[in-house]
């Protein structure tokens, strides 16, 4: 494989015409969009009229004549086609974490008997620490059990209360079967809450066809929706009845603008919104989200094993005798679409890769990503990130961030 036959694959791209959806840096080749996407390229300006215009002139008239009051639920149902959903199962709202802490809270709270919360090990730190704050506020006797991912469905007991999941690993981008999994917690009775920040806009989910209940996730990474912007949270049809907010606030209220002493519930996916909607925020996330029109999640998923396929295939070829050890799934069916490798000098490479416009980002212990994002992404920036590390490593500019003190983001 030569430059020139990623090339050809380029031009033989069916998603090709999607860069153009995105406005990039011409001379950066950026490998985080598994944790900060890229600004789609009507963003800047549909932000900038919602602030001079509809803000700046319409005022508070912007909350019908602009239509900000529906815009969490119509985000959340451009979303939902792209993650398995159906309108009306998906709103944007608040944090990942906030969304998180409202779905296991209200489910652990509804468990009389059962007592224990179960999660992977490898799973994003924050999680762990909203259940141990769950189980501190409720004060129910509930234990949060940790434990390998190969050891998920073992663990599963009629004593299990929750399982908190996440669907692709943010550090190896190691995927679950979702569908397996979900049927298992169903099989003794165990509620599931799929946390899919790296997996929407990555990888097909079809979360109504896998009877999913419950699941967040973030509209920053793959859904190019800006940084921090609004995340979402869906409940399947069957599970909405069912289910009572913990938070509770006046856009979650059955009649909100009855302005009434009592809380009563929405009987909608309305009730998991509480406050206010961060408008500004998404109006990007919307952006990001229709940034995948007349896309289909399969071919999105075609293009990232080929791109992942041909990084790991380069890396080998050329990096490997620089102490480059995958740690990603060498199994296209059981990875999402990043590459992570494993290198004792992780970080200083990585710094060495930013200064030369390169931009992956590092995580403890030893791991570099890179993520794969096809919408704008060419098989020929897979050959240049591969060339210039293995440039780095050649020459050994590396060495000179050895001692680098680590920042907080990378």
């Amino acid at each position: 494989m030569e430059r020139i036959d990623c090339k050809a694959l380029d031009d033989a791209c069916p998603l090709a015409w999607t860069r153009e959806r995105f406005d990039l840096p011409d001379d950066l080749l950026y490998f985080d969009g598994n944790s900060l996407g890229v600004l789609p390229a009507g963003a800047a300006s549909d932000i900038a009229q919602t602030v001079t215009e509809e803000w700046g002139q319409g005022l508070i008239r912007g909350w019908l004549e602009a239509d900000w009051f529906t815009l969490a639920r119509r985000a959340g149902d451009a979303l939902a086609p792209i993650i398995g959903a159906t309108e009306g199962e998906v709103v944007l709202t608040d944090s990942t974490s906030v969304n998180i802490f409202k779905l296991c809270a209200a489910l652990m709270k509804r468990s009389a008997t059962r007592k224990h919360v179960l999660m992977e090990k490898d799973n994003f730190p924050t999680d762990g620490y909203i259940l141990e704050g769950i189980i501190d506020l409720l004060g129910r006797g509930h234990e949060l059990q940790i434990v390998p991912r190969a050891e998920i469905e073992s663990a599963l007991t009629k004593n299990t209360a929750l399982a908190l999941l996440t669907h692709v690993n943010y550090r190896t981008g190691e995927m679950f079967d979702m569908a397996e999994l979900t049927r298992s917690c169903r099989s003794v009775g165990v509620p599931v809450v799929w946390d899919l920040c790296h997996s929407a806009g990555a990888v097909p989910l079809q979360l109504n066809d896998w009877d999913v209940d419950y699941a967040v996730g973030c509209t920053y990474k793959f859904l190019n929706g800006g940084p921090g912007s609004t995340s979402y949270a869906y409940i399947s049809r069957s599970a909405l009845e069912g289910f009572s907010p913990v938070i509770t606030g006046w856009f979650s209220h059955a009649n909100q603008f009855g302005f009434e002493e009592g809380y009563r519930e929405a009987d909608s996916i309305n009730k998991m919104q509480v406050g206010t909607p961060q408008v500004l925020s998404l109006r990007g996330a919307f952006n990001g989200i229709m940034s995948y029109t007349n896309v289909s999640m399969e071919s999105v998923r075609d293009k990232s094993l080929k791109l992942s396929s041909l990084f790991i295939e380069l890396a080998e070829e050329r990096l490997s005798h620089h102490g480059f050890d995958l740690a990603s799934p060498r199994d296209a069916k059981k990875r999402g679409s990043q590459i992570s490798f494993y290198h004792d000098e992780g970080y200083a490479i990585c710094q060495a890769l930013i200064a030369r416009n390169v931009i992956p980002d590092y995580r403890e212990p030893r791991i570099l990503r890179f993520g794969i994002t096809p919408l704008y992404m060419r098989y020929v920036d897979v050959w240049d990130c591969v060339d210039i590390i293995a440039d780095i490593m050649e020459a050994g500019s590396w060495r000179a961030f050895r001692s680098s003190p680590k920042s907080a983001v990378t």
